[in-house]
């Protein structure tokens, strides 16, 4: 494993060697013909060498970085004027706070305001301003400047102001847009949970309703008629292993395994389905369009909304529940109604049946209707084809 990085990330550290190359020889040259007495030569140097190295430990040790940089221009700032003649150019004598390695301060400012907390990327800019309008008054008598004074102020000003603010505005809107899309990966992440616990509802509830409901009835039946003890264990064992089955898929979903996982159920599942229910002992009628055709997601949630009402009919279907499931199609929609006309009891459960079918059914552009009807209780499904 990787263990941390002395300096900073490797494009923290490219940003740090290119700053260095273009702007430090420049700096360098000019204190060294300065002119200036060996003390401020020595701080003067110190200060670049520390603008320049505070780049490359700016990602990592910001604020840190952040105030031996404001140290260094200080310095610059308060060194007197220096000799412009270099092997550059030739000027008047100009404060240091001219030289080249003064814009390393800028992604200064930028690392604060994008990798520290509140309030340091504020208190990076109130300094950086502060600092601008110092630097403006140091240099309001230099006179030496190849253009015209109006304009000079203009490229002063905008330079000092405008890049102090830009860098702090730029490092805002990385975490801004860092923030954004953490938001956008939590929403994806509780999306999938939702369709997973939509998926671990209908596999178990269903199941364990078909369970349930035959060990009951087993526990009635059997005393009397012994030979029907295999039947009713093998249809719970059947149950068991389908619902172990579904559930190993979505694990494996949840595992990201590459080996491949059982099919999806869809219309062609819910004749099977309504069999189980029957095995159950609940009366169930199936009215079903041989012709329909869907797309797969369509398919599996009819299929698991006619799961979720079936059980729901085990469940709260009185003794004798009997159910009816018409699947059939009107112009570009397909309708799945799900009705009990046995006796209906009031549920005791959470809801989440219901909130998850009309989930499902809002996702592929639906509508869902379910409520007591006159004799029982009905599930209505519309979705398109």
């Amino acid at each position: 494993m990787d263990g941390p990085r002395p300096f900073g990330h490797g494009p923290q550290l490219a940003l740090a060697v290119v700053t260095a190359a273009v702007l430090l020889p420049a700096s360098l040259q000019s204190v060294r013909v300065s002119g200036v007495s060996a003390p401020w030569l020595f701080a003067l140097t110190a200060s670049l060498l520390a603008l320049h190295g505070c780049v490359a430990t700016a990602r990592r040790w910001a604020i840190p970085s952040f105030t031996i940089g404001v140290a260094g221009c200080a310095a610059l700032l308060a060194a007197p004027d220096i000799d412009g003649v270099t092997d550059f150019s030739e000027a008047s004598r100009y404060s240091p706070i001219l030289l080249p390695s003064v814009l390393c301060f800028f992604a200064l400012v930028y690392a604060v305001s994008a990798h520290t907390a509140p309030p340091w990327p504020s208190i990076a800019l109130g300094v950086g301003l502060t600092g601008s309008l110092l630097t403006l008054a140091r240099l309001w008598e230099f006179t030496a400047a190849p253009i015209e004074a109006w304009a000079w102020w203009l490229l002063l000003s905008t330079t000092a102001f405008g890049g102090t603010t830009a860098a702090w505005a730029l490092g805002r809107y990385r975490v801004t847009r860092a923030a954004w899309t953490s938001q956008l990966a939590e929403q994806a992440a509780a999306g999938e949970r939702r369709r997973i616990a939509r998926e671990m509802h209908d596999v178990v509830a269903h199941s364990l309703a078909v369970m349930v409901s035959h060990a009951e009835a087993g526990r009635l039946v059997v005393p009397n008629s012994p030979e029907r003890a295999t039947e009713i264990l093998t249809t719970i064992a059947d149950a068991g292993r389908e619902a172990l089955t579904e559930m190993r898929g979505l694990l494996g979903v949840l595992r990201d395994d590459a080996a491949p996982t059982e099919p999806q159920p869809g219309l062609v599942d819910v004749p099977a389905l309504v069999e189980r229910v029957r095995a159950s002992g609940v009366v169930v009628e199936l009215s079903m369009d041989d012709r329909l055709r869907v797309t797969p997601a369509v398919g599996l949630t009819v299929y698991r909304v006619v799961q979720e009402a079936l059980t729901n009919v085990t469940r709260h279907g009185g003794r004798r529940p009997r159910a009816r499931v018409d699947l059939s199609t009107v112009g570009p929609e397909i309708i799945a109604r799900v009705t009990n006309t046995g006796t209906f009891t009031a549920s005791t459960g959470s809801g989440k049946g219901l909130i998850g079918m009309r989930e499902r059914v809002d996702a592929v552009g639906g509508t869902l209707s379910a409520g007591p009807t006159g004799d029982g209780w009905a599930v209505e499904v519309r979705v398109p084809c």
